[in-house]
């Protein structure tokens, strides 16, 4: 009898891709700050990085590093309210 592994549907992205909260902080110093990150991972359900996060089994997140900047810099995965705001206010005007 031949046991297999259970099937996901999830996706891993390569290791090398993937990094916790304070290495991705490093690497990006100019543009990401510790509570940026935070908020934004707290926040992956409903602004478009819940498939960039991932949770280990001992609870530690890990970020898809190439996604997260996709979805960071405005490339996609999300919209861009504050255009958004700009332009209403402006037609009011």
């Amino acid at each position: 009898m031949q046991h297999k592994a259970p099937q996901s549907d999830i996706t891993l992205p390569p290791s090398d891709e993937l990094f916790d909260k304070p290495t991705l902080v490093a690497r990006h110093p100019n543009f990401l700050s510790e509570s940026r990150l935070q908020w934004a991972v707290r926040h992956r359900a409903t602004n478009g990085l819940a498939g960039v996060v991932f949770e280990t089994r001992g609870g530690e997140l890990l970020i898809h590093e190439p996604g997260f900047l996709r979805w960071f810099l405005g490339l996609e995965g999300r919209g861009k309210p504050r255009a958004l705001r700009t332009r209403r206010r402006n037609s009011r005007a």
